[in-house]
């Protein structure tokens, strides 16, 4: 009888460890394919790093806006010294014509602006010529006998060219407006010289 007890008890752990290296063998392709997961993953994982370099060969850091070199619109141009002179504006508003020039330094090797002497111009003897009536008119004056342009000398007579200025300086004028008849002046600039046939916008 014991003997039969013990022969039970041998066969069912015999049983009871036979199940358990059962269930224990499919554990290892699981563990095998958890380890293997992430090495399928990872070309996925690469493919936005690879999506933002660039295919034209252009670099990403590009120069602001701002620092961009941005060319005068100029409606003629001319030659004083080593400055460069751009009639950039001549448009009616009311009974005003305002005229506009743009004085360019030079630029040495490395593109930057260089500082050059400076010049001052008459203002009496500045005036345009009216195209369509040939007659000349001066600058406007204000009631004291100021007249109406600007950057002015410290006596006010003389419109005045800084000097060692490294950048571009506008100088302005304004005239009574030609009638709307007369579509284009001739403009005289001292020392500069005759700015013909420029069209008038309003």
């Amino acid at each position: 009888m014991r003997l039969q007890i013990l022969a039970v008890f041998t066969l069912t752990a015999l049983t009871g460890l036979a199940a358990c290296q059962k269930e224990a063998t499919p554990a290892a392709p699981a563990q095998q394919a958890q380890q293997q997961a992430p090495a399928q993953t990872e070309p996925p994982a690469q493919a936005p790093q690879q999506a933002v370099v660039p295919t034209s060969g252009e670099s990403l850091i590009r120069e602001p806006v701002a620092a961009q070199s941005q060319p005068v619109q100029a409606i003629q141009t001319k030659t004083f010294g080593e400055y460069t002179i751009h009639l950039t504006k001549a448009k009616v508003v009311g009974q005003i014509l305002s005229v506009e020039f743009i004085a360019v330094p030079p630029k040495d090797a490395n593109g930057k602006y260089k500082g050059v002497s400076g010049e001052y111009f008459p203002l009496k003897d500045f005036d345009y010529i009216d195209e369509t009536t040939s007659k000349k008119v001066t600058l406007l004056q204000d009631e004291n006998g100021k007249y109406m342009a600007n950057p002015l000398s410290r006596v006010s007579e003389e419109l005045r060219l800084e000097g060692h200025q490294r950048f571009p300086q506008a100088l302005t004028l304004k005239f009574p407006a030609p009638p709307a008849t007369s579509p284009t002046i001739t403009i005289d600039f001292p020392k500069v010289g005759s700015f013909e046939s420029v069209p008038v916008s309003r």
